[in-house]
């Protein structure tokens, strides 16, 4: 086996040994695999065995909205599993990228539970960070939750400036866990919220005036059956500290890294409000045409959401995957 950096063309070659990707969140990570690059930064190796043929690849890519940490992915053909491929891929990329400003950061990576890319990146030092669910929620699957409440909910564009400011706080609370880069309305809005990627459409709720939950639009997805609209919704109450909530890493005295433990119960007013604005949202945006949230640990509101409607069968995970970093 020769391991070398990965040219253009290489990633035919990939897809031919390791099969389609079996989900967007693996399609994305599989798009890492580039020729290198230096703005942003990124590195790549392929292992290359007889005739040219490839059995697996590694990268590290600098990740600009999550800056303490670099991306790393690595596969390998699924005969080749457990054979050291990919330590040994892994061990050349981060030799790779010595001399840049990838060099000595944390990794991050996207796994599967319970494949063998999980257990390989558990042997190698990777610790969960917390676990993504995508989930489509039904048509209707909420009711009329917050058909009185019309007076309360907006339609707005991507550019408005309360929505990048609602959002940016948000997106900074439930990322504690890998803390973002500190960012400009302007650039939130780039990266998140801008026609580049895709968002056409948002709404907000308010209560008492203030925004209490939002939602983002982006084009319907091909998930197999009759396609559903992916919404990104964030409850105002996941992006704010609740009163009494500590992170592993803060109870250690750390930096901030770490999964926030929710202290305050969700029996409290203040939650239970979060809960309905942000179910109503939903609700509104769903009434004719199912819809595809995403959800993490970090976000108890829209969890606790989730939860009650997969128990009650209006919705049902598509797949998940954990987050997971060296230290």
């Amino acid at each position: 086996m020769h391991i070398r950096p990965f040219v253009d063309g290489d990633d035919l070659k990939l897809n031919t040994i390791l099969g389609d990707p079996q989900n967007p969140a693996a399609h994305m990570a599989r798009s890492l695999f580039r020729a290198d690059a230096d703005a942003p930064v990124s590195r790549a190796v392929v292992a290359q065995v007889a005739d040219d043929v490839l059995i697996g690849a590694a990268v590290v890519a600098q990740s600009p909205a999550h800056p303490t940490r670099a991306w790393a992915h690595v596969e390998v053909a699924p005969t080749d599993e457990r054979r050291g491929v990919g330590s040994a891929l892994l061990s050349a990329v981060r030799e790779a990228v010595v001399g840049t400003d990838l060099e000595g950061l944390p990794l991050r990576a996207r796994v599967e539970p319970g494949t063998p890319g999980a257990q390989a990146a558990a042997a190698w030092g990777f610790s969960p960070l917390f676990r993504t669910r995508v989930v489509r929620i039904e048509a209707a699957g909420l009711g009329g939750l917050g058909a009185d409440r019309l007076e309360d909910f907006e339609v707005t564009a991507t550019g408005s400036v309360a929505l990048t400011q609602a959002f940016g706080s948000w997106y900074a609370g439930v990322n504690r866990a890998d803390r973002p880069a500190e960012m400009t309305i302007g650039q939130v809005n780039q990266r998140f919220l801008s026609e580049a990627t895709g968002a056409h459409g948002a709404a907000l709720m308010r209560r008492d005036g203030q925004i209490t939950a939002f939602a983002v639009s982006f084009p319907a997805i091909d998930d197999g059956e009759d396609g559903a609209t992916e919404l990104t919704v964030g409850s105002v109450y996941d992006g704010a500290v609740p009163s009494g909530a500590v992170s592993d890493a803060d109870a250690a005295g750390a930096e901030g890294d770490g999964a926030v433990h929710q202290a305050e119960s969700a029996d409290t007013p203040e939650f239970q409000a979060a809960l309905e604005d942000t179910g109503a949202l939903i609700a509104r945006l769903s009434t004719d045409t199912p819809v595809v949230v995403e959800v993490t640990d970090e976000m108890p509101v829209l969890s606790t959401l989730i939860d009650g409607l997969v128990e009650a069968g209006k919705a049902r995970v598509l797949y998940e995957y954990d987050t997971v970093a060296t230290s």
